[in-house]
């Protein structure tokens, strides 16, 4: 009997350089396509913590150009507070997490996570890209789980904490583009101007990138 994909070793291995290299080429080279799942993820955040507060009429957009849009009804100030911190921040975060499962010798629960957190958007899913986005995650990953070898699983959960942290990171860096979040926090708060909450993206990014990478790369390392 093989090895399973919790047994395949990753942190401190090539498998974790060489596929965050591959990531960090995408990336930089392919800002449309990779956006469209750095916004997913993003939407995604906006519309669990909508459903969190049991808001009416959920829906999410993914636009061609890679940006996207969720909606709700009948939200109250705290929930649009709340809803509008958490969607820039939710790729980053979402892939420190990953990273901290596959420190711990779990990369089969990034896996899992993402085909059930993809499952889960679906229903909330409006227009092509929506629909299209968390398909291929589902069907990609589901194909992998069942058919693929050990490492190559280990490599796609790698892929994925990689490219929520370093296309998060891309994101949130560009400081001073007029995003719509932040515009919306600073006329809903005394915090102003917007670029504030930019900055703070953007140290939310750098933090989970360094911590999440050197639990990638470096073995034994734990947070604290």
């Amino acid at each position: 009997m093989g090895l399973g994909v919790n047994d395949v070793p990753i942190v401190g291995e090539p498998i974790a350089y060489g596929v965050g290299f591959f990531v960090l080429l995408f990336v930089c080279f392919s800002t449309v396509l990779r956006k469209y799942f750095v916004t997913f993820a993003h939407e995604g955040g906006h519309a669990f913590i909508a459903a969190l507060f049991l808001k009416p009429s959920i829906t999410l957009e993914i636009k061609d150009n890679g940006n996207g849009e969720t909606g709700w009804a009948r939200a109250t100030w705290f929930h649009n507070f709340v809803n509008w911190v958490v969607g820039y921040a939710t790729p980053p975060l979402l892939g420190l997490a990953a990273a901290a499962l596959i420190a711990i010798g779990n990369p089969w629960a990034v896996l899992l996570a993402t085909i059930v957190l993809s499952i889960a958007a679906i229903p909330f899913s409006i227009k092509g890209l929506a629909f299209v986005v968390p398909a291929l995650l589902v069907l990609g990953v589901g194909y992998a789980l069942i058919a693929a070898s050990a490492e190559l699983q280990a490599a796609i959960a790698v892929g994925i904490a990689w490219l929520l942290l370093i296309g998060g990171a891309a994101d949130n860096l560009a400081i001073g583009n007029g995003k719509y979040d932040a515009k919306f926090l600073a006329g809903a708060t005394f915090i102003v101007p917007a670029i504030i909450w930019e900055l703070l993206w953007a140290f939310v990014s750098v933090f989970t990138l360094i911590v999440g990478g050197q639990l990638l790369l470096r073995p034994g390392y734990a947070v604290g």
